[in-house]
């Protein structure tokens, strides 16, 4: 049996803590390359969903990443870059996770919190903490513990 992967732990968290919302996803990838180089060393893998309240009408943010690091300072421009994507987008070309239909998201109003769901820091919370507050964001941290498999 393969243990399941934080993106999947972290949706079936997501699912659980949020279950009376609609959430939309897309993944995304950090590339990471050599300052001298200019070489891709390394991609990050990540997803970013928003979490709609409809009945409240108001969405949150969240972020799923195995293990963040230095890229944290790019999150508040990428969740702006997310919100104004979902914006734009066609309507009719979504599917919410329920299978109703795309809600209106100008009806929507973004609190500001974004859930950041990872199985390793390698920054300080305070440090990512200080940079949302900066943009305006509040970070609401979800480390996940990698369920052990025997």
């Amino acid at each position: 049996m393969r243990k399941p992967d934080v993106i999947e732990s972290a949706m079936s968290k997501i699912q659980n803590e949020f279950s009376q919302c609609s959430t939309i996803h897309a993944d995304w990838e950090f590339v990471l390359t050599d300052k001298k180089t200019g070489e891709t060393k390394n991609t990050k893998k990540f997803r970013m969903l928003t979490i709609h309240d409809d009945d409240q009408k108001y969405r949150h943010v969240a972020m799923i990443i195995p293990e963040l690091s230095s890229e944290y300072v790019q999150i508040p421009d990428l969740v702006e870059k997310f919100l104004l994507e979902i914006q734009k987008t066609d309507k009719s070309s979504y599917k919410n996770t329920s299978g109703a239909k795309m809600p209106d998201m100008e009806t929507f109003r973004f609190t500001g919190d974004v859930y950041l769901y990872t199985d390793k820091l390698l920054v300080s919370e305070d440090a990512i903490r200080n940079h949302f507050q900066k943009n305006n964001l509040v970070l609401q941290s979800r480390i996940i513990k990698p369920n052990i498999m025997l």
